[in-house]
């Protein structure tokens, strides 16, 4: 087959793959979504099946989708209300960002999520890009609850909040730094200054049970204001009462963003 044919079948096929993405309602396109979130909790532990095979295929038939229709901006403005239950989703205060995120059900006490990541350009077109495939050996991940966003000399930047469950007691929470760069999303921002070094991200553990008693679901452990363009988490201190990772106490590490770098201030 020649060069050309072989570039006009692809040009259709990927003309047909978006012609059929574009003419599904947005309420279609959650229907279709939520039905493999029901076909992973069938196949779950949970349900008493613990189908891995099925998982695996439902898992990478999702993600494959969320990455096709969220090249579809009106998705952005769409709130997918019949999925609060079974996915969670976080989109930024300027609807330019949207981070998808669900357990793919194939861990025990160890929680593993994927996430999709939806984005606009400055032309509006929408973009998405998956955190990737689980890595060897990692028995957790984490998910997306919360998106800050804050404006700096080199661009809007946004601050995203994932908590991971390691297991029934151990968690861990971390504020990770994003920035739309033309179609492309950068995910290697490194303007956290610590005493280790520029960092893109920060993280630590605690205890589930130290905050367990907090009334929000999910627990929202890191605060961004503002105004002063800063962020704050707990402390933890090694506690006897709660040996997976530590109690959370009411004392916080505040960072600020000093025009160039968020430092600590406190």
């Amino acid at each position: 087959m020649g060069k050309f044919n072989t570039f006009l079948i692809f040009t259709i096929v990927l003309f047909v793959t978006c012609a059929s993405a574009s003419a599904q309602s947005n309420a279609q396109i959650e229907k279709e979504i939520l039905g493999h979130l029901k076909n992973l909790e069938k196949f779950s532990e949970r349900s008493g099946t613990s189908d891995i095979d099925a998982l695996d295929k439902e898992n990478r038939i999702l993600e494959k989708e969320l990455l096709r229709y969220g090249q579809k901006a009106s998705i952005l403005k769409y709130d997918f209300p019949a999925l609060a239950d079974t996915m969670t989703i976080a989109t930024s205060k300027d609807r330019k960002l949207r981070i998808y995120s669900w357990d793919d059900e194939t861990g025990g006490t160890g929680r593993y999520s994927h996430n999709v990541f939806q984005y606009l350009d400055k032309a509006g077109r929408s973009h998405t890009w998956s955190s990737g495939p689980r890595r060897e050996g990692e028995i957790c991940s984490g998910w997306y609850h919360q998106i800050f966003q804050t404006d700096t000399p080199t661009g809007r930047i946004y601050l995203a909040n994932s908590t991971a469950n390691c297991s029934n007691a151990l968690a861990s929470q971390s504020l990770s730094i994003f920035r739309i760069d033309g179609s492309k999303l950068n995910s290697n921002l490194r303007l956290i200054k610590t005493k280790s070094g520029l960092k893109n991200s920060v993280l630590f553990e605690y205890d589930f049970f130290s905050v367990v008693d907090h009334p929000e679901r999910p627990i929202n452990l890191f605060f961004f204001d503002d105004a002063k363009k800063a962020f704050r988490f707990p402390v933890v201190l090694e506690d006897p009462k709660f040996l997976n990772g530590g109690r959370v106490t009411d004392k916080f590490i505040t960072y600020r963003f000093n025009g160039q770098y968020f430092v600590k201030v406190s």
